[in-house]
Formats: C-alpha cells, sequence, structure tokens
C-alpha cells in the first residue's frame, strides 16, 4: 500500500522541494512568496507571458522584470509550470491545477509522517477530523469510496 503511494511520486515532480513551512498559509506552505505570488496569477488566467505575469504582480507589488523572469524560469525547471515558445516570447502555465496542487502537496507532507510513525500519524489525523463532524463524514464517505473502489 505504502509502497505504491512511493511509487506513484516518483513519477512526479515534488511539490515540497524546500520542505514545509508550518508557519505559512496556502501554496505559502511548499513555495517562497514570490512562487506563490505567481501560481496564483497564472491559477486565475493561464497562458501568459513574463510581461503579462509581471503586469499583474506590479497590481499588488513593486517588482523587477529580471526578477519575474528568474522566477518563472526557476519555477519552470522545478516542474511547478510549463512553457511554449510563442514568437520570441516564452507562455507559462501552471503544471497542476489548484486542486492537483494541493493534494500532491497533502500527499507528500502525510505520506512522509505516514512512513515514519504509521500510527501516530494515523491516529493525531483521526484526531484532528474528529474535531469536526463534517469532516468526518467527509472522511466516513471517502473511506467507503475506497473500499468501493478496491474490491475485486
Amino acid at each position: 500500500m505504502i509502497e505504491h503511494r512511493i511509487e506513484s511520486m516518483k513519477k512526479h515532480p515534488k511539490i515540497a522541494q524546500r520542505g514545509f513551512q508550518l508557519s505559512a498559509r496556502g501554496t505559502g506552505h511548499v513555495l517562497g512568496a514570490l512562487e506563490s505570488a505567481v501560481i496564483e496569477v497564472l491559477w486565475a488566467e493561464a497562458a501568459l507571458t513574463v510581461i503579462e505575469v509581471e503586469e499583474r504582480l506590479l497590481r499588488t507589488r513593486e517588482i523587477a522584470h529580471t526578477t519575474v523572469l528568474t522566477t518563472l524560469d526557476r519555477m519552470h525547471r522545478k516542474g511547478y509550470l510549463t512553457r511554449e515558445k510563442h514568437g520570441k516570447a516564452f507562455v507559462y502555465s501552471p503544471a497542476y491545477s489548484r486542486a492537483e496542487f494541493e493534494k500532491a502537496m497533502a500527499q507528500e507532507v502525510l505520506g512522509a509522517l505516514i512512513d515514519d510513525f504509521t500510527l501516530p500519524a494515523l491516529s493525531a489525523f483521526v484526531d484532528l477530523v474528529a474535531e469536526d463532524a463534517g469532516a468526518l463524514d467527509q472522511l466516513e464517505h471517502l473511506l467507503r469510496e475506497k473500499r468501493k473502489g478496491t474490491k475485486s
């Protein structure tokens, strides 16, 4: 079971490449502030050039063109973004939808805990989920669906 998850994760680039920052929020748990801002821009409107990303970022912060260029290139090399050449410019898009990114981030973080601390991690997860009746219902539903899908 855990081996299958590990093999699945090897096929995809790591989301949490720089680790998991507990004090951050949202994508900031695994991305820096600027990378988080860039991915948010591209989730709102994919297929943007460097100049278009820069224009959107300038609405909320001062930023140099070279900083945007370097950040987009770095995020592409890390596997967070795709890019295609259109004329003289690259057009960038997210490699993952928001839902795919969030799920992969959760799988990596929870997977690492389960690999090293299986019973305590599962127990703590259930205790935390049990604090919210709606979340507990969701967990029960997900478990029922998973069991249906794995039965022969």
